[in-house]
């Protein structure tokens, strides 16, 4: 394996509720030491207890790291509840923002979002939407269209390539994340009908593997250029920060 940029936007940090797992920080940070990778991250917390807490120890536990990288995240289930805190959100310091209907049980369609997406308009930072299901990324691509942030979605697996192929021709600010990539040649695949340009690296990790995330990549037929894109360059260009 050559020896690369990595920068992982799909982590989390703290406690998960659904199986016994050691997701610390500490344990992230000895993952991504290992690779010798960077990555974007938020704390669980703001995901299944309350957004404005966990956005606030986002912060606070990574103000002092060198390679993790804050996103914040919202519930539109909350809604007004909290969304005065998305207003600045560069200006605090979050690199995105990540919205999961899946885990939440809302959908794409949910006028909340609507409003909270209104909200972003003017921060242009990526919005992160983990999700899947048929129909999902062509109600996403409604939205990207009036709303002209990076809209990246996490979640999707080779089944769902045709309605990413069939969006992203006619929608420029789609982008797809790789952590459910079970196959090298969905990378190939894409890049026959869309290029690779927006696909970024991710893996769930510490809750996923991050090995089998990015075998996946390192395992692909494409050009050592192509893979540095995914791995790192692509999202550095997306966020307009060097990382």
């Amino acid at each position: 394996m050559v020896s690369r940029m990595i920068i992982d936007i799909n982590t989390c940090f703290g406690f998960y509720p659904y199986r016994k797992v050691d997701a610390s920080l500490e344990i992230l940070k000895s993952i991504l030491k290992s690779h010798q990778a960077k990555a974007l991250s938020l704390s669980l917390k703001g995901i299944f207890y309350d957004a404005t807490e966990g956005n606030e120890e986002t912060l606070s536990l990574l103000k002092d790291e060198t390679n993790v990288y804050p996103i914040a995240t919202y519930d539109p289930r909350a809604y007004p509840k909290g969304i005065e805190f998305l207003e600045g959100l560069k200006s605090k310091g979050f690199l995105g923002i990540a919205f999961f209907p899946r885990l939440q049980s809302w959908v794409i369609d949910f006028a909340p979002f609507r409003e909270t997406l209104e909200i972003l308009k003017n921060e242009s930072i990526p919005i992160i939407i983990h999700t899947s299901g048929y129909g999902e990324l062509t109600k996403i691509s409604l939205l990207a269209r009036e709303i002209k942030s990076p809209f990246i979605i996490a979640g999707f697996n080779y089944s769902n390539l045709s309605e990413a192929i069939a969006v992203m021709k006619k929608v420029e600010n789609i982008y797809i994340e790789s952590h459910l990539f079970n196959s090298p040649d969905a990378l190939e695949y894409l890049k026959k009908y869309t290029g690779t340009d927006r696909i970024v690296f991710g893996s769930g990790a510490p809750l996923l593997s991050f090995e089998t995330a990015l075998g996946v990549i390192e395992k692909s037929y494409l050009s050592d250029e192509e893979k540095e894109g995914i791995l790192s360059r692509n999202l550095e260009r997306i966020i307009g920060v060097k990382l």
